[in-house]
């Protein structure tokens, strides 16, 4: 079995950060401060599982207005927040489990193969539950033709970042209303997400899964695809004040958010 992006012979030991901010927009600036190794002194090989509190993510090079329905998510207490790495608009509330690794950055990968490499450790935790799934290209895994998990990347000056969303217990309603712009077809210059129906981990099992459930059947099948330990480490110092650092400076702020700018770039 190919391994983990072609690094995991290289790392010894893999830092396992269970950690989650009360505020999406510290959620989103840890998970650009855990790649930008150039700043907080090196790569530190990282998977981190981390829960948003209800919020639409957009990617990096998406317009607000043709992804969200705006007005709904002020309604309904749902935050705005822009991540860092391409790709679509997605959901997240507590139902959603969120799976990260950081890696040293992989030589002679293409970003399609950098996603099948990485999706294969969330789909033998969905087979573990019994479900079978299929990858579908560019970043997403089906089942039973709904999407149940998709996935987005970004790149540092050593580090690589691969970041998924796992649907667990979500009322699937509510991010077809919170989406609803981005299943709509028309022409623009900005990046569109590619809509689909969803699932969830409940539904197809037809009972309830807890998120620990699924935090542990991820580290489970991530331990056979690294080879390597895995040990809980707290954050580094630098990591922590670069987080801060960027989420005063850029995830709290209406510019980064609803524009795409950074107020201090």
């Amino acid at each position: 079995m190919q391994t983990m992006v072609n690094q995991s012979k290289y790392v010894e030991k893999w830092r396992i950060l269970d950690l989650s901010y009360a505020s999406v927009f510290q959620n989103l600036a840890l998970e650009e401060a855990l790649v930008q190794s150039d700043v907080t002194g090196g790569v530190i090989p990282t998977v981190r599982l981390w829960v948003n509190p209800p919020a639409t993510v957009i990617g990096r090079f998406q317009d607000v207005k043709s992804e969200i329905d705006i007005e709904f998510c002020e309604r309904n207490d749902i935050q705005i927040v822009r991540r860092f790495t391409g790709g679509g608009a997605v959901y997240h509330d507590e139902g959603n489990l969120n799976f990260t690794i950081v890696t040293p950055k992989p030589e002679n990968i293409r970003l399609l193969e950098f996603h099948k490499i990485n999706a294969a450790i969330v789909q033998d935790c969905l087979n573990r539950f019994g479900l079978e799934n299929e990858f579908v290209p560019p970043n997403s895994i089906e089942v039973s033709g709904k999407k149940i998990s998709g996935a987005a990347a970004g790149f540092g000056r050593n580090s690589t970042l691969w970041h998924s969303s796992i649907l667990v217990s979500t009322d699937t309603a509510t991010p077809a209303l919170a989406l609803s712009p981005s299943q709509r077809e028309f022409q623009t210059t900005h990046v569109r997400s590619k809509w689909r129906p969803v699932t969830t981990l409940e539904a197809e099992l037809g009972k309830r899964v807890s998120l620990n459930d699924v935090k542990t059947c991820l580290l489970q099948s991530f331990r056979e695809f690294a080879d390597s330990k895995l040990e809980p480490l707290p954050l580094l110092s630098a990591e922590e004040q670069l987080m801060r650092t960027l989420f005063a400076s850029k995830y709290s702020s209406y510019e980064w958010n609803y524009l795409g700018m950074w107020p201090n770039s």
